[in-house]
This record gives structure tokens, C-alpha cells and sequence, in this order.
């Protein structure tokens, strides 16, 4: 027993002095390298007074000498021709050990879909980056502000209800985002341009396992507080209902 506990001991000291000497050649004090302070930021506004920019935080692990690092933004279909880097190269100065990447947008803002959830994948790239730390994901949206709880009356489900409210203005939209409107965890936005209001396409509330979400989408107008809606409910290449005239009335 003495000797098998021995050599347990052995293989256990074996293996820690091991990953010891791979954890020194990775965070060896010596070594300098840049990295992302975060590999997810998920709550970025934006916002006219910081010009519809996200800025990007970039550390380092020394701070002696002047070093500049490459950043890549990774395209999708929602930020292609509408947001790019202020420049692909940061540089800190000697002394600092944070710097940062400027996003900004390439558009007015009023081409800026206030919609939309905005996704940013960035990549370090060069001999001195991080080995963990050299990607991250930026997430921004434009802030609603709560306005109280209004009123829901549906046709299509032949009943009303009382719906929480949040409201966003940009430029000459307005938006009001109708939170679980009709299922918990689907908030439906309403977009009012002028005397005129569109629903967009999208996910409403769940039918069941087989069939999953119903969509909506549709139009409507304005008449002092009451935002009459005609929507149509749908399952995507299954089925569509015939449109629901559907009343918000606003708080």
C-alpha cells in the first residue's frame, strides 16, 4: 500500500510540474502581448451623442514601450455598408496599457435600422496577440425608454390585455416596443413614420413543438393614442391566417 501510494504521489507531482512549465510559457511575465478585455460585450447603446460609435477595449500586458496591434471586423448582412472600423490599427503609446478601436457608421443615422440588435466579431491579428484573448463580440442596439403600460385588444384572439410600453425616437421614427405582446419572451416592434405604421416581420409567439413560432407583420394608422393595426399571423411555408385588425392604445 505504502509503495502504491508512492507512486500515485510521483505521477501526481509529475503532472502538476508539468502543467506548471505549460502555464509559464504561456503567462511568462516576460512575454508581451495584446488582448481583448472581454470576449463578449453584449450591451452597447447607440446613441447621436456618441455619433452611433462602439468603441473596443484593448489591453496589454506591458506597458514599457510603444506597440500597435491589427484588428479585423468580420462583415454580416446587417453591418456590411453600414458600420466599419475607424481604422484597423491600434497603437498604444508608452506608458498606457489600454487602448481602444473606434466602430462607427459609414451612413447618416438615418439609415442606421433602429430595429436591429447590431453584432461586431473582431479578430486580433499578429505575432504579439493573445492566445485566448484575441477575438470578442460587440453587441449594440439603440436604447428604448420605458413609457408605462398600455392597452392590447386582438381580434385575432378575441380578447384584450395590458401590455408594458418602451418608446425610441430617431430622427423621424418613432418606435414603440410592446413587450410579450402576445407570448412571453416576444416583444413586437411598431414603427411609426409620420401617420403611417409598419410592422415588420417577425417572431410573435409560439404554437406548439411541431409547428414552432408564428410570425407577424402588417401596417396601421395613428389616431391620438390608438394605433390600429391590421396584422397577419403565419408559420412560415405552413400557414397563414387572414389579417386581425388589432388595437394598441398607448399610455
Amino acid at each position: 500500500m505504502k509503495n502504491i501510494f508512492l507512486l500515485i504521489l510521483v505521477f501526481a507531482l509529475a503532472f502538476v510540474s508539468c502543467d506548471q512549465e505549460n502555464m509559464g510559457a504561456i503567462y511568462e511575465p516576460g512575454n508581451v502581448y495584446v488582448a481583448f478585455s472581454s470576449p463578449v460585450v453584449p450591451e452597447n447603446i447607440l446613441s447621436a451623442e456618441g455619433n452611433f460609435s462602439v468603441n473596443v477595449q484593448i489591453v496589454r500586458s506591458v506597458a514599457t514601450m510603444p506597440t500597435t496591434a491589427e484588428v479585423v471586423l468580420e462583415m454580416n448582412d446587417d453591418i456590411e455598408g453600414v458600420f466599419a472600423l475607424e481604422s484597423n490599427t491600434v497603437t498604444f503609446g508608452d506608458g498606457e496599457e489600454i487602448a481602444y478601436v473606434k466602430i462607427i457608421p459609414i451612413v447618416a443615422p438615418s439609415f442606421i435600422d433602429p430595429t436591429k440588435s447590431y453584432v461586431f466579431n473582431l479578430t486580433l491579428i499578429g505575432d504579439n496577440v493573445s492566445e485566448f484573448f484575441g477575438e470578442t463580440t460587440y453587441k449594440a442596439s439603440f436604447k428604448y425608454t420605458p413609457i408605462g403600460i398600455g392597452n392590447f385588444n386582438s381580434e385575432f384572439f378575441g380578447e384584450a390585455w395590458s401590455v408594458e410600453l418602451e418608446k425610441l425616437e430617431v430622427g423621424s421614427l418613432v418606435l414603440y416596443k410592446a413587450k410579450d405582446l402576445y407570448d412571453t419572451g416576444y416583444s413586437i416592434t411598431i414603427v411609426i413614420d409620420g401617420d403611417n405604421i409598419s410592422v415588420a416581420d417577425q417572431a410573435a409567439w409560439y404554437y406548439d413543438d411541431e409547428y414552432g413560432e408564428v410570425y407577424i407583420s402588417g401596417s396601421g394608422t395613428i389616431n391620438g393614442k390608438e394605433l390600429t393595426l391590421s396584422l397577419t399571423h403565419y408559420i412560415p411555408n405552413v400557414h397563414s391566417w387572414d389579417p386581425a385588425t388589432e388595437v394598441l392604445t398607448l399610455p
